[in-house]
């Protein structure tokens, strides 16, 4: 085939991808105005038709990810064709992102119907939708024109977006004190809020991803030309060569981590500890037996949430020191012992367990406990994403090297762009369910340490409407 061809066929390629890059950015845009109008109004049938459309979005997305796929496989994409791709990567994963962030504030509908938030709250609703808006339709824009200063503009037009949502949260929090809205609104609006904000934090991304392709820039390239003028200043000065680079490059890998995983935590516990702050408030003016019960049973769960989350955090360090007294124990009696302690919740969500596979006499050498936590942790995973009536099986099967077992559900299932990062430190598919759910975003990551601290690792099947399966594989003795 000659150049000129298969440079046809590329180019070809790249615009489809960009055609379905700026479609779903379209798409977004246009929901973000129509939830906001459904939120407003409370119109709850728009909520769930945008809630089950926003499969429109994922086919998009799966098509621009096979697209990128397919360059990269057959075609001979150049230094910028490749930055186009990288970029495109990236910018569907947020689109796409973007996408679920308005399904979750159509759920906030119905949630939200009777609650009676002042005409402040409802105003920067419609502000923050504007914004948001704003900044997707921006992105696309500078993507179509490759205009890198509009795509620049963007962070400054987010800083507004943020502004406004701090001044929702004071308000709602306003509101909440006065009596306007109970507990569980006040927090379904902060939530809603929240969703705005990030909406805004991702066409930021998208911008950023504009501005690599069309020069190159990227906020991790900054910071290295700052360090190399450190350098050349006399600031920096490297006395044992290469081994020292790799040093410091693992300090800075090291403080990245630490500063992400402090900043999540905090995130994390600000939610149910500025919950149980806003109960304490209201239940101290609370004179109603009824309601002040209804406050205590409230706080009480923000409590155990808060507890739960702890717990989890020091049971991952213990996993990442290693601690751990192993025992041969039969898979038989692991697994029971898993199963029971999901058994009284899976009864009260009417959920079905079923074990299936007989692993006979088999036995593995582990730490019982960690075992038992992280096939406990995706049982329990298992039961909360299954709706009323469905079927949870935990099967068990003996092969040549390792023991594998599956816990299979039938519930919502999960993105496949989402499947590679369900198992890091409170990465969530759908956080307000699993904040509804009760979940700390921490089991997976346990499960994690728990496979690989024993030699083996943990898989995950899953699609959308089809369930999941997630699988431990341990070691046989």
């Amino acid at each position: 085939m000659e150049s000129s061809e298969i440079r046809s066929q590329l180019d070809e390629r790249l615009a489809l991808i960009q055609a379905d890059l700026v479609q779903m950015m379209a798409t977004v845009a246009t929901r973000v105005g129509e939830v906001t109008s459904a939120m407003l109004e409370g119109d709850i049938e728009t909520a769930d038709r945008l809630i089950a459309g926003d499969d429109e979005v994922d086919l998009l997305s799966l098509r621009v990810e096979e697209g990128c796929v397919e360059t990269l496989i057959r075609e001979q994409p150049v230094a910028s064709d490749l930055r186009f791709v990288v970029a495109a990567i990236h910018m569907n994963s947020d689109i796409e992102r973007s996408g679920d962030l308005v399904a979750n504030i159509a759920k906030a509908v119905g949630r939200l119907q009777g609650a009676h938030p002042d005409h402040h709250v409802r105003d920067l609703v419609a502000r923050m939708s504007s914004e948001a808006q704003t900044l997707l339709r921006r992105a696309s824009e500078s993507f179509v024109t490759r205009d890198a200063e509009l795509a620049a503009s963007i962070d400054e037009l987010d800083d507004l977006l943020d502004d406004l949502h701090y001044r929702y949260i004071q308000h709602v929090i306003a509101d909440a004190r006065r009596g306007d809205l109970d507990p569980q609104q006040s927090l379904q609006l902060a939530l809603v809020g929240r969703f705005y904000e990030r909406i805004g934090d991702h066409a930021e991304n998208i911008g950023e991803r504009v501005r690599y392709i069309v020069d190159g820039w990227l906020p991790e390239a900054q910071a290295a030309e700052r360090a190399q003028a450190r350098l050349e200043a006399g600031e920096l000065k490297p006395h044992r060569g290469l081994a020292v680079i790799d040093s410091i490059a693992e300090e800075r890998r090291i403080d990245a981590i630490r500063r992400d995983f402090v900043a999540n935590v905090s995130h994390e516990l600000k939610t149910p500890v500025g919950a149980m702050s806003l109960l304490a408030e209201t239940l101290v003016g609370e004179t109603e037996p009824a309601d002040r019960d209804r406050l205590s049973d409230m706080l009480q769960r923000e409590a155990k949430r808060v507890e739960d989350i702890i717990d989890d955090l020091l049971e991952l360090t213990r996993l990442e020191e290693g601690e751990s007294e192993t025992e041969k124990i039969k898979v038989s009696k692991i697994v029971a012992k898993s199963v029971d302690k999901v058994r009284t919740f899976a009864d009260g969500m009417h959920v079905q367990l079923v074990v299936t596979g007989d692993s006979g006499e088999e036995k593995v050498k582990v730490d019982r406990r960690a075992v038992v936590r992280a096939l406990t942790n995706l049982i329990d995973n298992a039961v909360r994403y299954s709706e009323a009536d469905q079927q949870v099986t935990v099967a068990v099967e003996v092969l040549e090297h390792v023991v594998a077992i599956s816990i299979k559900d039938d519930g919502v299932g999960i993105p496949r762009a989402e499947l590679e990062r369900v198992f890091e430190r409170f990465y969530r598919v759908d956080r307000a369910r699993s904040r509804e759910t009760g979940g700390t975003g921490l089991g997976l990551a346990i499960v994690r340490h728990v496979a690989e601290n024993h030699g083996g690792r943990v898989l995950v099947e899953s699609k959308p409407g089809d369930g999941s399966t997630f699988t431990i594989e341990l070691p046989r003795l």
